[in-house]
């Protein structure tokens, strides 16, 4: 009967995330081996490469993120609902400043040219779920669906509320309280720019003219 694994998957994982909040996004496999206290061969046992590990933990993180966004489709009011996600990001991140810093390590887009071995799905689809959260959440909030309206959406509470949080990520510096409010305020601004469809009142009928006296 073969013995069990001494070292699982989620303590290299989280081997990796202790050299990356204390070396940096370049930390290396020797790092992640002393964190852990493993031999190298064991890490090499489950990841043939620096990059398969550390593309896992950027997955991880990326996932651990999401959570709080696709929470927010519990929301009924759409605007609400989008507003929690911008609000979303710079709280997640003030907590979980080391996964912040993970978060970093690769872009999709970067990924998607070249992903590791047995990881390309998971690279591919990593961000479906909240796009389509998104797309529901603006189509409820405007009133309908455009390719324009998706990507104001996207900018106001995503890529606007990550820019004004990016810098701090990594930094040594907290993020401000205050940064909260300046996402959200940024947000309700840009979804702003396109107005939401109004339904349309029904017309009252005209009251019949009353009949002249004699």
């Amino acid at each position: 009967m073969a013995r069990p694994a001494k070292f699982t998957t989620e303590d290299l994982l989280d081997g990796a995330l202790r050299a990356v909040a204390a070396h940096g996004t370049s930390a290396t496999l020797a790092q992640v081996a002393q964190e852990v206290g493993a031999p190298m061969g064991s890490i090499y046992h489950r990841y043939a490469s620096r990059e398969h590990l550390f593309v896992a933990l950027w997955l991880r993180s990326i996932r651990a993120f999401h959570v709080g966004l696709l929470a927010t489709r519990e929301i009924d009011d759409p605007r609400e609902a989008l507003l929690a996600q911008a609000i979303h990001i710079p709280r997640w991140c003030r907590d979980h400043p080391d996964v912040a810093l993970a978060m970093t390590l690769y872009r999709q887009r970067q990924l998607l040219a070249a992903p590791p071995a047995h990881l390309e799905d998971e690279v591919r689809t990593l961000n479906d779920e909240v796009r389509e959260l998104g797309r529901e959440q603006a189509a409820a909030f405007y009133g309908r669906r455009e390719d324009h309206l998706e990507q104001v959406m996207a900018l106001a509470v995503r890529q606007c509320p990550y820019g004004l949080v990016r810098p701090f990520i990594g930094s040594g510096m907290p993020l401000p309280p205050w940064i909260d409010e300046a996402c959200v305020a940024a947000a309700a601004a840009i979804l702003d720019l396109e107005k939401p469809e109004k339904p349309e009142k029904p017309e009252k009928p005209e009251k019949p003219e009353k009949p002249e006296k004699p």
